[in-house]
């Protein structure tokens, strides 16, 4: 059934990503990202492609987020030192030079029309500021104190800047006390607008405001939507935004609206599609990225990801309404593009569930694919088998599975959970799969209610955790084992991260079925989460359709898989990395002492300096140590 993967192949790949076209469409530049074992971090420089070649442009250890100067002879890129973040210049053919350096980071990296000027977003702090590590105290004032993958950040919000080119004057342009998280130049390069978070109980609100880089005048535009990207009309008289009303909360689908600057009315494109404007799919293999969700070309086409039953695809669209399906393969993912100023010239990245990323190329009538780094490491290996069955509701669930290179007469199986719940399995490159597989287990992955690529309705799991996911969930397992025969119902695990994580902890409070259990990065404890977690206290109370633990205590208490600890008998792996602040590993010891406590079979893996994204981007030989503990616990107790 193909070739395969061993745990050390995870150094091997190359993450391709960023895919960053000249607004001519006849360069593009991308990141090429490793994990080096040796010095046990990811690199990434920035390429090119250009007349039918591509090679490295830049030679630092961490070079991401490059960007076009709008005359395309120009490139910025940024640079990852290790204590400082420096935006660099050069011209191709030219030696590079650092324009600035700044401490806080730099993201979001977009230059003005004239050129002039350089805009990004960077965590932003007052004249007085002492790195926490030479504090004595932490004197708190707002939530959330801390942020995955970030660390403390309380006292110190996402702002905008701009650096004039070519001098280097750094300016703080918004003075956001909660964050600013998007932005966009207006065609003249006069104006930004931006959207900026005001409510600090309300994180998810937002609003767009304007700012005048002339006299410094700030306005709010627009107000009380949750907003994840704006954009200026080529004409200027317009903006799009992606963004909703939370009207199914946490499960309301990402669309597209237009506001006319003129008379403030605002109009949703498209209503219809009842897809997600975003590209939840999840994949363990990718590179960083500084690519946007959607684009508005100067065809007056605004172009954007949709996810899709399993897919992510690029879709066009305008102010008539009309969509149109641009690139839709039927088993990929498109994980990221940009497209030329005209609309006409795509670039993007595209991977399926036997192929990570590469870049390819879309000329307006054709797409062809542009890199093969990966192609000799991954040749033949076996495909996914995608299948259907069927919910309580009548409705279909996709699954894939993903077997053996040999399959025994009896063979092990894993039924692998997706954390969000609002993400979601597909055509995507996913290496721990492959790894399992290549240790002899048949993955079986799939799409229960609340993921994504659905309809909102679909998505839609707020107060209904651990029952309806958890009967489709069941459903897949049984109609796996129905269409192969050869795996052994008595050979079973059940593993997720996150969501994934407390679905497995609430499925073995309910069923003996699985003889091994791995739960990573998991939620065993609402109450806990709700105070602990960087974003519970918001998304608790959204999830769990209650309002708070000290008012709707028993119902925290039901959809909390710790007071269910006294029916845990399977073997339970608990894994967790002593820096997550999404699911704080505090969820992870009270488990661990309840199972201990009960004589329940347990084992407690934990990973300093690593956070909630570990298994994604964590540093590699803690990602290897990773994959062997679950690789000895399944052998222990399924092989």
């Amino acid at each position: 059934m193909g070739s395969e993967l061993k745990v050390e192949d995870l150094t091997r790949i190359s993450l391709i990503s960023n895919p960053m076209i000249s607004k001519n469409g006849s360069k593009i530049m991308f990141v090429v990202s490793k994990n080096d074992l040796n010095k046990n971090r990811l690199k990434s420089n920035i390429w090119i492609h250009e007349k039918n070649e591509y090679y490295p442009l830049t030679k630092g250890d961490k070079d991401l987020c490059p960007a076009w100067s709008n005359n395309d002879e120009l490139i910025s890129f940024v640079r990852v030192g290790k204590k400082k973040f420096s935006l660099n210049v050069l011209k191709i053919g030219s030696e590079e030079y650092e324009l600035i350096t700044h401490k806080q980071g730099i993201s979001n990296v977009k230059w003005s029309k004239d050129n002039n000027r350089i805009a990004f977003i960077s965590r932003s702090t007052n004249k007085d500021f002492i790195e926490y590590s030479k504090r004595e105290a932490f004197v708190i004032d707002n939530i959330p104190p801390y942020f995955n993958g970030e660390g403390y950040i309380f006292d110190r919000p996402y702002n905008l800047f701009t650096v004039s080119y070519p001098d280097g004057e750094l300016n703080q342009i918004t003075n956001s006390k909660f964050g600013v998280s998007s932005f966009d130049f207006s065609p003249d390069g006069d104006k930004i607008a931006y959207v900026n978070s005001y409510d600090e109980l309300k994180p998810y609100l937002n609003e767009i405001r304007i700012v005048n880089l002339k006299n410094g005048e700030d306005i709010s535009v627009l107000k009380d939507y949750s907003i994840s990207q704006v954009m200026w009309s080529p004409k200027e008289e317009k903006l799009a935004f992606l963004g909703n009303k939370m009207e199914k909360g946490y499960s309301t689908h990402t669309k597209l609206y237009l506001l006319n600057l003129k008379n403030n009315e605002i109009k949703q494109i498209w209503g219809g599609l009842n897809r997600n404007i975003e590209n939840s799919i999840n994949s363990d293999v990718r590179g960083p990225s500084c690519n946007e969700t959607a684009y508005w070309a100067l065809d007056n086409n605004i172009y954007f990801l949709v996810s899709d039953q399993g897919r992510v695809h690029i879709y066009s669209t305008n102010e008539k309404g009309g969509l149109k399906g641009l690139l839709t393969p039927e088993e990929a993912t498109i994980d990221e593009f940009s497209i030329s100023e005209s609309g006409t010239i795509i670039a993007y990245t595209q991977m399926t569930d036997n192929e990570p990323k590469e870049l390819y190329l879309y000329d307006g009538l054709k797409s062809k694919k542009i890199t093969t780094f990966n192609d000799e490491l991954v040749k033949n290996l076996a495909k996914s088998k995608h299948l259907k069955a069927k919910s309580e509701t009548g409705e279909e669930l996709d699954y894939w599975v993903l077997l053996p290179k040999e399959m025994k007469e009896k063979n092990p199986w894993i039924l692998y959970i997706h954390g969000g719940p609002k993400t979601f399995y597909g055509y995507s490159f996913n290496f721990i799969f492959h790894y399992l597989a290549s240790l002899g287990y048949a993955v079986i992955y799939g799409n229960p209610h609340g993921s994504d690529a659905y309809t909102e309705e679909f998505a839609d799991i707020r107060g209904k955790y651990g029952t309806i996911d958890y009967s489709d969930l069941m459903n897949i397992v049984d109609n796996a084992l129905k269409q192969y025969k050869n795996l052994d119902p008595d050979k079973g695990a059940v593993a997720g991260g996150s969501y994934g994580g407390f679905m497995t902890n609430w499925i073995i409070t309910k069923t003996n079925r699985f003889k091994a259990a791995i739960t990573e990065r998991s939620c065993s404890n609402w109450f806990s989460f709700y105070g602990a977690s960087d974003i519970g206290w918001h998304f608790a109370s959204d999830q769990l359709d209650l309002k708070y633990p000290w008012t709707d205590f028993d119902k925290f208490k039901e959809k909390s898989p710790l007071f269910y600890a006294d029916k845990i008998e399977t073997p339970l792996l608990i894994m967790h990395a002593l820096e997550d602040y999404r699911c704080p590993y505090e969820q992870a010891l009270q488990l661990f002492t309840a199972l201990k406590n009960l004589g329940v079979e347990t084992r407690l893996a934990l990973f300093p300096g690593e956070n909630h994204d570990l298994t994604r981007s964590g540093k590699p030989k803690t990602r290897i140590k990773y994959m062997e503990i679950m690789a000895d616990w399944l052998k222990r107790h399924i092989s």
